[in-house]
């Protein structure tokens, strides 16, 4: 293994356990189950530094940023054991740093994901072009941190429930399109409208409270087909806007 490699695996838990305590999570009672749970803390989290800086050496583009989009927000997200770190809500000093393990799990697997989605688009032509190379790949790791944003921002809570799986899956399937398709079809259309939608419904998400089971953070994430089709109206109209500008009496996107 890389000298860079061994570094990351020893600096990505300290990083992220000084970033934790750097908010007031405590660090927890020294007992047996403790310890193990510690070391698969710092396994999970050091097997992560090892993969973003071999991913990066090999030439992937996605996975650093991904992992630390999604590291900064591990505090703040929604189905951490103990529950977020959501203000008047749960507060950082009544949470231990292993009470992230499950939601550190969460982000390896995905950051994982993603650098074979890369990987897979770079190296194999068929899935590249199916994939649309790193434009496509790119657009759906914007796609995972947006909906993980909004569903940390948004204070949805989740129960061991079938039903509550079913609508874990239609939320996170839904949000991980709402991020990708108007991202992607800005990018290869060139049209500003569909992106600057889904960021103006993230912001919204952020600023208004997220208390209540009615909140619009929690609506939002429900009927993100709504934002979805408003983004691809926005597209068209905008496309509609630039061909009369230029005088095309044809507009059509």
């Amino acid at each position: 293994m890389r000298r860079d490699a061994v570094l990351a695996a020893v600096l990505a838990p300290v990083a992220f356990t000084s970033y934790l305590l750097s908010l007031g999570v405590g660090v927890g009672g020294v007992t047996g189950e403790f310890l193990l749970a510690t070391a698969l803390y710092a396994a999970v989290l050091g097997g992560m530094g090892v993969l973003v800086a071999e991913t990066h050496e090999r030439g992937l583009l996605t996975p650093l940023p991904v992992a630390t989009a999604l590291s900064l927000l591990v505090p703040w997200l929604g189905f951490a054991a103990g529950g977020a770190v959501r203000f008047g809500v749960v507060t950082p000093e009544s949470l231990t740093l292993l009470s992230f393990l499950p939601s550190v799990v969460v982000v390896a697997v995905l950051v994982l994901a993603i650098s074979v989605l890369e990987y897979v688009a770079t190296e194999h032509p068929r899935a590249g072009e199916r994939l649309d190379g790193r434009t496509g790949v790119g657009c759906i790791a914007v796609g995972v941190v947006y909906a993980v944003a909004v569903l940390s921002a948004s204070g949805f809570r989740f129960e061991a429930t079938l039903p509550s799986a079913a609508l874990l899956l239609w939320i996170a399937g839904g949000l991980l399109v709402l991020g990708t398709v108007p991202v992607y079809v800005g990018i290869r259309l060139n049209r500003l409208s569909p992106p600057a939608v889904v960021a103006a419904g993230l912001v919204l998400v952020l600023v208004t409270p997220s208390e209540g089971q009615f909140s619009f953070g929690v609506l939002y994430a429900v009927g993100w087909v709504v934002p979805l089709g408003v983004a691809l109206v926005a597209a068209a109209a905008e496309s509609r806007l630039r061909h009369y500008g230029a005088g095309d009496p044809r507009p059509r996107l």
